[in-house]
């Protein structure tokens, strides 16, 4: 969580901004569908900006990486294992 004044003035990406230009989804997106990731869609959005965050900084991480870069979104379904899949497949396909 963050209060909104302390990102005032900033830019922000939302899960709706990660489409390209040409409509197809970001690799996160596509590798989220491909791994079946998603289960109710609760916390779907804030696992991707996640996963983007980590793969922006370490395109290669570790599956104990991405773990600890999901850690803070909880997954009501207990999806965790296919969301860190999905980073993975999205860490290789780049």
């Amino acid at each position: 969580s963050m209060l909104t004044h302390s990102v005032r003035n900033k830019p922000i990406m939302t899960v709706e901004g990660l489409e390209q230009a040409d409509g197809s989804l970001h690799p996160v997106q596509q590798a989220m569908i491909d791994e079946l990731g998603p289960q109710c869609g609760f916390c779907t959005p804030g696992q991707i900006m996640s996963a983007v965050a980590l793969l922006a900084v370490n395109p290669n991480p570790t599956r104990d990486q991405v773990r600890k870069a999901l850690s803070g979104n909880l997954c009501r379904c207990g999806a965790y294992d296919n969301y860190t899949n999905a980073v993975m497949r999205a860490a290789q396909s780049a």
